[in-house]
């Protein structure tokens, strides 16, 4: 659910925040061609301010059209659903989510590392090599990405997209129907996958921590995760053992991701099977939801965001796909197992609760579709029939 949240000045709040930024080192099962390498002066010539302005005007040109193909994309896929967006909403959402994007290329732009900094990494990654070639799945290039290529201070970058994200927000309100919030997301996904396609694989590189920033924005509630924080103290056990299985929560996915694709080998959703590649990212992408969602009700210890968030979101864009419900149903199952699987022993009985509540919330997914779906109808004709009255 698209949010703003402000932060408070807190130690709580920061260490959550320093797990945040986290994410943010480039995932290159994320990247148009996980395959291949590039020479160290590439690498280096996209990183400098030059390269970064030359990669800003292409991605800022690409933006504005890449937005709208989602939209139009998007629109398409949610076309089944009546009334959610029509073409021209679709555009006004994209020109609002274009200006996120706009907004990052700005912070991308000024967070060159100086010529010291890329001449030393350059040595750092190949000191014996006289091609100078990176190989994207090796560890000299993770520890250089780590330094290297990570966001800026995640506080300043969310500073410098909120007053986007905030108009975003005020134009999913306008629509006066909850279900848009299916389509920001997903129009988020198909931007970001669009750009990056465009991109040489060194920009990818570089360009791929920032778009996953902004596509997140509508998915995980991490602003949420960290201002919850401040509720509770350092060392306390509910923040504690947020604080362990947060940074496991990608693992988690991809294990329980895994797991689905052996349950359910010959699953075929519109975006294709589930050991498709695109397919992969996004599943994992909403694990990873599934996962914040679970950790932000138990730090507001209320499992009231699942029920009227993640819920609805889900009964949102899953049917837009053909995504089946026994799936969603078996994920969030596996799902639960497998965090308690990683739960430690003493803190158990804190978490139990939750996620049985969780599983038990999605055990009858297709019941509560029907049920979301009459009353978002009724809301949609009562949406209509007081905008045709004049009644606001």
């Amino acid at each position: 659910m698209l949010k703003i949240t402000k932060l408070v000045n807190s130690t709580s709040v920061e260490r959550l925040v320093k797990l945040w930024a986290q994410r943010y080192v480039p995932d290159l099962s994320t990247l148009s061609s996980v395959e291949g390498s590039f020479t160290i002066s590439e690498l280096v010539a996209v990183a400098s301010t030059e390269g970064r302005t030359k990669t800003v005007a292409e991605v800022l040109h690409l933006i504005q059209i890449q937005c709208e193909r989602a939209g139009m994309k998007t629109n398409a896929l949610f076309s089944y659903v009546p009334n959610v967006v029509n073409l021209a909403e679709a555009r006004r959402l994209a020109q609002f989510g274009a200006k996120v994007y706009q907004k990052a290329m700005e912070v991308y732009l000024q967070q060159s590392p100086s010529i010291t900094a890329l001449a030393a990494m350059q040595r750092a990654v190949t000191p014996n090599s006289s091609e100078g070639t990176i190989n994207l799945s090796s560890n000299a290039f993770s520890h250089w990405a780590k330094k290297a290529i990570e966001l800026p201070a995640i506080e300043q970058l969310y500073a410098a997209l909120e007053p986007s994200l905030v108009e975003l927000q005020e134009q999913h309100l306008i629509s006066k129907d909850p279900r848009t919030i299916g389509f920001i997301n997903t129009q988020f996904h198909f931007t970001a996958k669009l750009i990056l396609q465009k991109l040489t694989l060194p920009e990818q590189v570089l360009v791929s921590p920032y778009l996953k920033f902004v596509e997140e924005q509508a998915c995980i509630p991490w602003t949420r995760l960290c201002a919850a924080a401040a509720k509770h103290e350092p060392g306390s056990p509910t923040l504690t053992v947020v604080e362990q299985m947060l940074p496991l929560s990608h693992e988690i996915a991809k294990t329980v991701y895994s797991q689905c694709i052996k349950l359910f080998p010959h699953h075929q959703s519109r975006r294709g099977g589930l050991s498709d590649l695109g397919v992969t990212a996004s599943t994992i992408r909403d694990l990873n939801m599934f996962q914040s969602y679970l950790w932000l009700c138990v730090l507001e210890e209320n499992m009231g965001l699942i029920k009227n968030e993640l819920i609805p979101l889900c009964v949102m864009v899953f049917p837009s796909v053909d995504v089946a419900w026994e799936l969603v149903r078996d994920m969030t199952k596996l799902l639960m197992n497998e965090v308690l699987a990683y739960v430690e022993p003493d803190f158990k009985p804190l978490v139990l609760p939750y996620t049985q509540a969780m599983e038990q919330l999605f055990s009858n997914l297709e019941m509560k579709a029907a049920e979301l779906s009459a009353g978002f109808k009724k809301f949609v004709a009562d949406s209509m029939e007081s905008h045709a009255l004049g009644v606001e």
